[in-house]
């Protein structure tokens, strides 16, 4: 009876240790809440636009070394491809936008630059918010999609551990570093995305 009962307590305390670990794991996964494909709009140059928001914590882990001073890269990348249904699909446009935050200890300031441009905040949520919410981002010059029916269109957003000091590469744990999100697919419209379609 004994090591019956201290088996079910040692199974008790591998689950719970394990929904703990697992719980952690999930705090670091990027969740895409919206993406949406469509052209040129308030007189932007012709293409197509992107309006992205995504959604994560920081691990403690990661959040300590930001204090530090050690800069975050988030690269978000953006495929649209033509499906062929007699070879692989054929890639018509492949992007990629690199957020970069930093924290200076000296100015205790926040600053996030992305795309040529830079901007800083007193607070890492204020970083953060803007951070998560992309507005424009031209992934293409192709001015519009005739068939949106035959293309398909997916964006994932991930931190880049490979941009980190080599030592701290060597030494982060997998989980508290493995910040990314699973492809997510774009619904892609004839209203947004046709030719024939006004600005």
């Amino acid at each position: 009876m004994m090591i019956r009962s201290q088996t079910l307590r040692r199974c008790v305390a591998l689950i719970l240790g394990l929904g703990i670990a697992l719980s952690a794991y999930a705090a670091s996964e990027v969740a895409i809440m919206s993406a949406n494909l469509a052209k040129a709009r308030d007189g932007n140059p012709p293409g197509l636009y992107l309006d992205l928001s995504i959604e994560f914590d920081l691990p403690r882990s990661v959040h300590d070394a930001l204090t530090r001073g050690i800069p975050l890269y988030f690269v978000t990348e953006f495929v649209l491809e033509r499906q062929r249904w007699y070879w692989v699909d054929k890639p018509v446009v492949e992007s990629t936008l690199v957020s970069r935050l930093s924290y200076s200890p000296l100015t205790r300031q926040y600053r996030l630059s992305r795309g040529g441009l830079s901007q800083s905040f007193d607070s890492l949520k204020d970083a953060l918010d803007v951070l998560k919410n992309v507005h424009q981002w031209r992934v293409s010059s192709r001015p519009s999609i005739d068939t949106p029916d035959d293309y398909e269109a997916n964006v994932r957003v991930k931190l880049d551990t490979t941009q980190l000091p080599l030592p701290l590469q060597v030494t982060i744990g997998d989980n508290d570093w493995d910040i990314s999100s699973e492809w997510y697919g774009l619904t892609l419209t004839e209203q947004a995305l046709s030719a024939d379609d006004s600005n």
